[in-house]
Order: C-alpha cells, then sequence, then structure tokens
C-alpha cells in the first residue's frame, strides 16, 4: 500500500513537471515568435468611429496576438468617441470629425492630438432588384440625387432624376418605393455626408435643415436632418418623410444589416464600404466633378485625397476633395483618426505643439504611451497591409511619420525611425501599392500626383459584384456627364467582353494599371494595383508582417518554421518525464496484481 501510494506522489510530481515544461516551452514560443504575454501590457480603453471599426477591430486583433497589446475596442460613433474622451472615460478616442466641428457636449481637461489611422470612402450600399428579377449592381447617383433620396424627395427608383443618370437601366429600374436608412445617432458619417451636400448641393439640403429645424442651416452636422415633430414642413416636398419611407438606424453595423436583409429591398444607406463588403451587396457609383462615376476602391479614394489640406493638427479640410476632377477620384473620401493624449512639453521639445486641451502637463501614464505607440506604429505600417482587402484605403507615407512624430508627443512613446521599405510595410511605403499622390500637411509638404495610377479613369468592380461606368475624358460634371460616362462605359464593356484578353486589359486600366506600371512588375488583384513581393529580396516581409499574415490567412514559412522548433523543445523537455510516468503507472499496475493475488 506504500508503494502505491509513493507511487501516486510520483505521479503527481511527474504532472506538475510537465505543466511546468509546458509552460516554459510556451514561454519560448512567444519570446521566440516576438510576442508578450497576454496581460503584461496595460488594459487601454477606446471607443468611437463606426466608419473605421472594421479596421481598428482587425488591428486591436492583431496587435494582441503579436504584441500582447491589451486595448478594449468598443464601437460606437464619433461624437460618443469624443464625448467620451472628453469625459477622461476613455485612453483614447476614434473619430472622423474633431473637436472643433463642435459636435461634442464634452470636451477634454487634457492636451490632445489626431493621429489619421486609416482612410476610406462613404459608399451608399443598396438593395435592388430590377424588373427583370435579377439584382441591380451598377447603378449611379450624383449628389443632388443622393440628397433628395435621404432628405424624401425622391420616393421610387424608377423616379426622373434617378433614370435620367442611369441610361443603361432603361427599362429594368422598378417603380419601387425608395427606403432610405440614415444614422439615428449622432455621427462621422452624417456629418461627411451633409458637409458633402454642403458644398454640392447646398440650397437643398439648407432648405431641408431649415424647415425641419435641424441644427443650424448651412453647417454640416453630425445628426441627420429629420422633420421635428412640433415644427410643420412641405409634406409635397419631402413626401417621403410624410409617407414614412426613411429608416433610422444607431450604427453602421445596423444600418448595413437592415439594407442586407432579405425584407428591405429598395432600400439604400451610407456605410463605409468596409460594411457593404462585409455584407457581400454593391454600391452606388458616385459621379465626380470630372463626370465619370466611380466606386469606392482603394485606389480611387487614395487619388481623390490627393487634394485633401490637412491643418498642422492634422484634421483635415475636404472642400478639394469633393471637386478632385481626376477621372477616378471619389469625391466622398475622408480620413479617420485616433484622438489620443499628447504632453506639450515633449511637443515643444520636438517643435510642434499638442493639438488642443488645457494645461502644460499630460496626466497619461508612461506605461500606456509606450503601449500606445506601439499600436500606432503598428497600424501605420503593417496594419495596413489588408486594409484595400477590407474596403478601406492605407495610408500614405507622409501621414504615416506624422503619427510616427505624435507618438513621440505621448508620455512613454517612443519615435520608431522614419519609414522605409524595410521597416514599414504599409504598401504604400513598401511599394507593393503604388503611391497615386498624397494630401498637404500644413508645414510639412505633400500633394501632387506620386504615381501614374491616378490619372487613369474609371472605377473598379463594387464590393458587391457591380461595375461602375467607365469615364470619359473631358465629361462635364452633373446628370448628362454621368450619363455620358455611362453609356461610355457600357460600350466599352461590350467590346472588352469579346475575349479573356480584352476583359484582362480592361479589368487592369479600370484599376489603373498603365503599362508604365506593368513594366515594373505591377498586376491587378481583386481591382487593385499591387507588386508582387520577391521572396527573399530587400522586400521580403519582417518577422511581425509575417505573423500578420498568418493570422490573417495561412500560417506563413517563417512562422512554421518557429513553431517547428517550439515543437521540438517542447518534445525534448517532455519525453523523459512522460517515460518515467509511464514507467511509474506500470509499476502501479504491477503493485495492484500481486495484492489481489495475496488476498487471494
Amino acid at each position: 500500500m506504500s508503494t502505491v501510494s509513493s507511487d501516486r506522489r510520483r505521479t503527481v510530481k511527474v504532472r506538475t513537471f510537465i505543466v511546468a515544461s509546458a509552460a516554459l516551452a510556451c514561454t519560448v514560443l512567444t519570446q521566440s515568435l516576438g510576442i508578450v504575454p497576454a496581460g503584461a501590457s496595460p488594459s487601454m480603453q477606446s471607443t468611437g468611429s463606426s466608419f473605421a471599426s472594421v479596421a481598428i477591430q482587425q488591428w486591436v486583433g492583431q496587435s494582441s496576438v503579436l504584441f500582447g497589446l491589451n486595448v478594449n475596442w468598443q464601437v460606437s460613433s464619433s461624437v460618443v468617441g469624443l464625448n467620451n474622451f472628453g469625459q477622461n472615460q476613455l485612453d483614447f478616442a476614434a473619430s472622423d470629425i474633431p473637436y472643433s466641428a463642435q459636435q461634442s457636449t464634452y470636451y477634454p481637461s487634457q492636451p490632445y492630438q489626431y493621429l489619421p489611422d486609416v482612410a476610406g470612402g462613404l459608399a451608399f450600399m443598396y438593395n435592388l432588384n430590377g424588373n427583370n428579377g435579377q439584382r441591380i449592381n451598377n447603378i449611379i447617383l450624383n449628389a443632388s440625387v443622393i440628397g433628395q433620396i435621404f432628405l424624401g424627395e425622391v420616393t421610387t427608383w424608377d423616379a426622373g432624376p434617378i433614370a435620367a443618370l442611369n441610361p443603361q437601366l432603361q427599362g429594368n429600374l422598378p417603380h419601387q418605393n425608395i427606403i432610405p436608412v440614415y444614422r439615428l445617432d449622432a455621427s462621422g458619417e452624417n456629418y461627411l455626408l451633409t458637409d458633402y451636400l454642403l458644398r454640392q448641393d447646398h440650397d437643398d439640403i439648407v432648405a431641408a435643415q431649415s424647415a425641419f429645424q435641424s441644427g443650424n442651416p448651412g453647417q454640416p452636422s453630425a445628426t441627420w436632418p429629420v422633420p421635428a415633430a412640433s415644427a410643420p414642413y412641405d409634406t409635397a416636398k419631402y413626401s417621403g418623410w410624410s409617407k414614412g419611407y426613411p429608416v433610422g438606424q444607431a450604427g453602421s453595423d445596423n444600418a448595413a444589416n437592415y439594407v442586407s436583409a432579405l425584407s428591405s429591398l429598395g432600400s439604400i444607406t451610407f456605410v463605409e464600404t468596409a460594411f457593404a463588403k462585409e455584407h457581400n451587396f454593391p454600391v452606388a457609383s458616385l459621379a465626380n466633378a470630372s463626370g465619370a462615376a466611380v466606386q469606392p476602391t482603394s485606389l480611387n479614394v487614395a487619388t481623390a485625397l490627393e487634394a485633401a489640406q490637412l491643418h498642422a493638427d492634422l484634421t483635415q479640410d475636404l472642400s478639394s476633395v469633393y471637386v478632385n476632377p481626376l477621372p477616378n477620384a471619389y469625391p466622398l473620401s475622408a480620413y479617420s483618426y485616433l484622438v489620443a493624449p499628447c504632453s506639450p512639453d515633449l511637443a515643444a521639445a520636438a517643435h510642434s505643439s499638442c493639438a488642443g486641451g488645457p494645461g502644460s502637463t499630460s496626466p497619461f501614464s508612461s506605461q500606456k504611451g509606450q503601449a500606445l505607440g506601439q499600436f500606432v506604429s503598428f497600424l501605420a505600417c503593417a496594419g495596413q497591409q489588408k486594409m484595400a482587402t477590407l474596403g478601406y484605403s492605407p495610408l500614405p507615407p507622409v501621414l504615416v511619420q506624422a503619427d510616427f512624430n505624435a507618438i513621440a508627443r505621448m508620455n512613454g512613446g517612443q519615435a520608431p525611425p522614419p519609414p522605409t521599405a524595410q521597416n514599414c510595410k504599409n504598401p504604400y511605403v513598401d511599394g507593393t501599392i503604388p503611391l497615386p499622390g498624397s494630401p498637404v500637411v500644413d508645414g510639412v509638404g505633400g500633394g501632387g500626383i506620386g504615381g501614374t495610377g491616378s490619372t487613369t479613369s474609371s472605377a473598379g468592380p463594387s464590393s458587391g459584384g457591380g461595375s461602375a461606368a467607365g469615364s470619359t475624358s473631358g465629361g462635364t460634371a452633373g446628370t448628362s456627364g454621368a450619363a455620358a460616362t455611362a453609356a461610355t462605359g457600357s460600350t466599352a464593356s461590350k467590346s472588352a467582353a469579346t475575349s479573356k484578353s480584352g476583359s484582362a486589359v480592361a479589368a487592369a486600366a479600370a484599376a489603373g494599371l498603365t503599362p508604365e506600371l506593368a513594366a515594373k512588375g505591377y498586376t491587378v488583384v481583386n481591382g487593385q494595383v499591387v507588386r508582387r513581393l520577391g521572396v527573399g529580396g530587400p522586400n521580403q516581409f519582417l518577422r511581425a508582417n509575417a505573423l500578420v499574415a498568418a493570422t490573417s490567412s495561412v500560417a506563413s514559412p517563417q512562422a512554421l518554421v518557429y513553431l517547428g522548433w517550439a515543437l521540438l523543445v517542447m518534445g525534448i523537455i517532455l519525453a523523459p518525464p512522460l517515460v518515467a510516468m509511464r514507467l511509474s503507472r506500470r509499476r502501479q499496475l504491477a503493485a495492484g496484481v500481486s495484492d489481489a493475488g495475496g488476498d487471494r
């Protein structure tokens, strides 16, 4: 009996040793991959922008796996993010609009700064079947018609203003009620759309703001104009509201879910392109200043944002973006931001300043500043790799450097060295995607065309498989220009469809691939101009980027090598105690048999 008890104690010790050895092996594995254990990083709270939420959610997951960062991200809206940060409830916020827009109730009591995190296009996701019973994927809209739809003035899909923009759909547009789905909560999407309409269709939206007693007429607003219960309005002009067609939804997720429902035929909403891609639904092509009808592809968004003017605090002026004359510029394009703490002392030492907030010192801890700096460094570089796939556009190098500079203005933050192809795997930095151009940043520069891709017209394919009309050279803006564009695109697509090679050439041209780029090794993948990286060459991914690819799709060869070594180490450590435990078990069984024989 004592022998059995002794063996049991030995077994417990062996099992304890195995658990400890496994923990040691896991530590070796995580350190060899550059991953720190979760919990080693301070917990950081963040909320805000639904526009950027799909991107932020990916960065949070990747940075947790890669670096053990502990970011508690909750999607809400830009205004919620601004208010919560202003109440000191967050470590950093996400917003598409600045405090200077005066859309929030609370303002920070600490110094703060803006950090661009991603670019995107505000897309018009819709659910519509034609008279032939098939889904319509190639509808074209312009600023005037968009305003009339969401203000309740145009109420059926076959209405004259829509039909005039879409000759390619003649006879197929259904006489079906339009269900506009607007953002019920105060959001950056509402602000961006009202700002765009005020600059493109000023009188119509000002009239609606005045009639509905919504906000300050003539000013962009995070709240969509809705008829006030106590204010009479022209029910004939705004008949959609009197008939109850518009539907309010809080958050981009809810808006996209509503439109994608089987019961929501005829509905349309405005969301960042990523949400339409997630639901595999088409988005409207939008007529731009050149008269071309373009899709919110990554390239077209980046092209439009060449005309962006960023102030010294990095907040954006999009007035020139809305009228960018380049044929493939998607006019409703914008940057989104993180709102983060800033140390005035550190900013002054770097000959810069914080964006706002009182006081000369920052209460943000150095430990959190170091972690947030690591998060920003990651999202600005390797975190941008999948943005085009998700439905966004990567940050250009000038804004990557701006984010690096912002890291140095946070307590505990250490700015990375200037971004290069070797240390920053942002596709616009390492050259895997040709840079169309950069926004102008006050005091820094930028602007202009950085590659020939931006001069090529036409939009890429829609997120739901729809196609945009090709652009015409020298087309005029407005209804006639978009209609002419549609006709040209239709003719071009028919001729290109005569052969597979013709289709490939047309797709490459639509994506912005010129003969010069093709000669340099660029190609077209999923409607995006990219350049394949050579294995082992100077552009080979760094270890962190290989891990990003591993967590996103299939494990990279480098990650598999690390895993193989870790398994070998575990085998060497665990084999002896496993053999010892097996022998111990056999002795226990032998002792049990002996005792049983003695009892007989």
